[in-house]
């Protein structure tokens, strides 16, 4: 593809790279406008479906750049006709499409040219004749096409899927791909798209687009150009591709959240207060988020493939280590930013504590594996609150984590001798320990117990530790898992106290109970 804008005046030096960041983060914020709700990133990507970023000049990356004096218009002028006459470059293979996102993905880019630029390489990928991305609308409760490509983009753009029909409505509701080489037969198929274009849709392979674990709506790919079926190869590139575009998104939302931390932080310059050092410290640390993120996404791609290679058994376990580490180090990143930034708007729907329960127990499996420890569950059926169910699941992370470091017997490592991988060279001896959840209704409240059978919460402890940054008697960690499941319980309107007990820590989380309806 042709370089873009930004490229080509980094190139020629007559701009530098945090002017560039600054003018991006403007012309996203104008879209976007002052207005966000709790669900902007699809409020955004609609608003740009609804061509306001190349139909009104203002949203124009070079007006910007002059109207904040950053780029004279003489070498705006230069670098426009040095991109009018560059060749349209397309990748030659997977693994260059690839790369060129993941380093387009690590700059600082427009999110839209972006996403065109992740479709455009996913229909040529997959040898399809066309892609889009489709994003749920909460307003009109549909899906909306939202960023299309191939012969029918101009007719199909800002279309409607009905709520429940449609092959992406099912993929969106049900967070699973699907491959129909047989569109016209399939019940799920919508045919009141090809209706109104005159495009006819004979095959189809649609995958889940999803950010930080929430669905935000699909991407498509129609109708292979050989006429072939699509096959289990095309999806797991289509998934990849859509990762890719989830990473884009999130990326977008952190710079524009770091833009007005710092707007609000201009705003307080007079206040040297501690709300002004939180907040300080939430721009430092977004900061250092969005370079870990940029170091780790290609990283983690090296990893993956030298597991695709599958050359020897020690690449595959330290490849897999390294993966899992830099997930790690992720997590823990993001950890201190959301908190630091009190990013924990519950988006609330009826959670079962039952199916909580038993969720969380399937993501914990593989760690109480490693670490000999027995999870049990006792949890009153029926019982339902009205909560996040994700925010929920990282506060029972949070306290499992908690109550794993702190049971010694069965988490203290056990050297082993040989050539290992690092993740094999400390083992978890069995036994370690127990850490039970249970659930009841008390009147008008669902009461979470958490207990373990580690060495307790002193009561010299007990006023302090749900304090940020605190630890007590542990080697590592940061000392915001509490603080952590505080904010995130109080912001349900809920209540957690760790309670005296003679046998481990006993922490008790009391929230409403849905009401029935």
């Amino acid at each position: 593809m042709r370089p873009y804008l930004g490229d080509i005046l980094l190139e020629k030096g007559y701009l530098k790279a945090e002017d560039l960041d600054r003018a991006l983060t403007c012309q996203a914020t104008r879209v976007l406008g002052h207005g966000k709700t709790d669900d902007w990133v699809s409020t955004f990507l609609i608003d740009v479906a609804r061509t306001k970023y190349n139909k009104r000049d203002e949203f124009y990356l070079g007006k910007i750049l002059t109207e904040l004096k950053l780029v004279p218009e003489e070498r705006l002028r230069e670098a426009l006709e040095i991109q009018s006459r560059s060749p349209d470059h397309k990748p030659q293979g997977k693994l260059e499409a690839l790369s060129q996102i993941a380093e387009r993905i690590n700059s600082s880019y427009n999110l839209i040219d972006l996403l065109n630029l992740i479709l455009v390489s996913t229909a040529e990928l997959v040898e399809a004749e066309s892609a889009s991305l489709i994003v749920h609308d909460h307003e009109r409760d549909a899906l909306v096409i939202l960023i299309p490509t191939g012969p029918a983009a101009e007719a199909v753009r800002d279309l409607e899927i009905p709520r429940g029909r449609g092959i992406a409505s099912w993929v969106y509701a049900h967070g699973e791909p699907v491959v129909s080489n047989d569109a016209a037969e399939d019940d799920r198929f919508y045919p009141g798209i090809d209706e109104a274009t005159g495009y006819t849709s004979r095959q189809i392979l649609c995958v889940p687009l999803t950010v930080k674990g929430r669905r935000l709506g699909a991407i498509e790919a129609i109708n292979r150009r050989d006429g072939r079926p699509f096959a289990d190869a095309d999806r797991l590139l289509l998934e990849m591709f859509s990762a890719q575009a989830g990473i884009a998104i999130e990326n977008t939302r952190l710079a524009l959240a770091l833009a007005q931390a710092a707007g609000e932080m201009e705003l307080q310059k007079a206040n040297v207060s501690a709300i002004e050092r939180v907040r300080a410290a939430a721009l430092i640390a977004g900061a250092f988020l969005a370079e870990v993120r940029r170091a780790v996404v290609p990283l983690q791609g090296y990893a993956r493939r030298l597991r695709e290679e599958g050359v020897d058994e020690r690449v595959l376990r330290y490849s897999t280590y390294m993966d899992g580490e830099m997930d790690r180090l992720v997590r823990h990143a993001e950890d201190v930013v959301q908190y630091l930034r009190d990013d924990y708007a519950p988006v609330s729907g009826p959670v079962d504590l039952g199916e909580l329960a038993r969720e969380f127990e399937s993501r914990a499996w593989v760690d109480c594996r490693v670490s000999g420890v027995a999870l049990e569950l006792s949890v009153e059926a029926g019982l339902s609150v009205e909560a996040d169910r994700e925010l929920l699941l990282k506060c029972l992370g949070h306290l499992f984590r908690n109550s794993r470091d702190a049971m010694g017997a069965g988490g203290a490592a056990a050297p082993r001798r040989g050539s290992e991988s690092p993740s094999d060279s400390r083992e978890r001896r069995p036994g370690g320990g127990r850490f039970a959840i249970s659930a009841m209704r008390s009147g008008e409240e669902a009461v979470l117990s958490v207990t373990d059978s580690g060495p307790g919460i002193g009561p010299d402890v007990l006023d302090r530790i749900f304090e940020p940054f605190y630890t007590s008697g542990k080697r590592g960690g940061m000392g915001l898992g509490l603080a952590i499941v505080r904010r995130i319980v109080e912001r349900h309107g809920g209540t957690v106290k760790a309670l005296p007990s003679d046998t481990g820590a006993l922490f008790e989380i009391r929230l409403p109970v849905r009401s029935a309806t």
